[in-house]
């Protein structure tokens, strides 16, 4: 009987030559080879082996593409693969992205019923809607607050589904913090500008608000 002197450690299995183990180095799925190391390197699993091949090589295991220096792939991620370059987490599409980044966002946003910071004013807003604010402000005091206000023609929804709509792109929205998210994010040119009619809301629900609270 042919002695099998060559031996695979991690499958415990011996082989006749070297060619032979080396095949089934390359075949076996317990067997991760990098082929660009001069000395090929071999990992138990895929996501060992990618680890290594971004960043011992600067490759993108997704596009199999290799780049000259880590903050080139690193850049392609964030342009191509939507990454959260504070996290490194990856995302479908740029909306997505773009949502996930207010997690690190800073919270500078005061909400003028109460001492809480948010990181957006659309979530100052859906704090105030879902009545959590200690100034006892609700739905109903924002709905009353968006209609009252001057700028009220410009988002004011004639839709019988709908209270309010984007006042640039006309897109139907049940609550002004829909409407201010809308607004924050890539998806239209509305903005949140001190001369906008969202912008005047804000600067008018603050007041507002800010003044019962006050009892001015």
């Amino acid at each position: 009987m042919q002695q099998r002197k060559h031996i695979c450690t991690r499958c415990q299995k011996g082989f006749s030559t070297a060619h032979a183990k080396q095949q089934h180095i390359s075949d076996s799925l317990n067997h991760h080879v990098c082929h660009v190391c001069s000395s090929p390197l071999d990992y138990p699993t895929e996501e060992e082996l990618n680890e290594h091949l971004e960043h011992d090589h600067n490759i993108c295991t997704t596009c199999d593409r290799q780049f000259s220096t880590p903050r080139q792939l690193l850049q392609h991620d964030i342009d191509k693969h939507n990454m959260c370059v504070s996290c490194r987490r990856y995302f479908d599409n740029s909306y997505n992205l773009k949502s996930h980044k207010i997690s690190h966002a800073k919270r500078n946003i005061g909400c003028p019923g109460c001492s809480r910071l948010f990181p957006t004013n659309s979530a100052m807003m859906l704090h105030l809607e879902a009545g959590t604010c200690d100034s006892g402000v609700d739905l109903d005091k924002i709905n009353q607050l968006a209609f009252e206000c001057y700028q009220a023609q410009w988002y004011k929804s004639s839709n019988a589904n709908f209270d309010f709509k984007c006042p640039t792109c006309q897109t139907p929205f049940a609550y002004m913090s829909g409407i201010l998210q809308h607004a924050e994010s890539d998806s239209c040119e509305a903005g949140l500008g001190s001369t906008s009619p969202l912008g005047i809301f804000l600067e008018f629900s603050r007041s507002s608000i800010d003044c019962e609270s006050s009892e001015c």
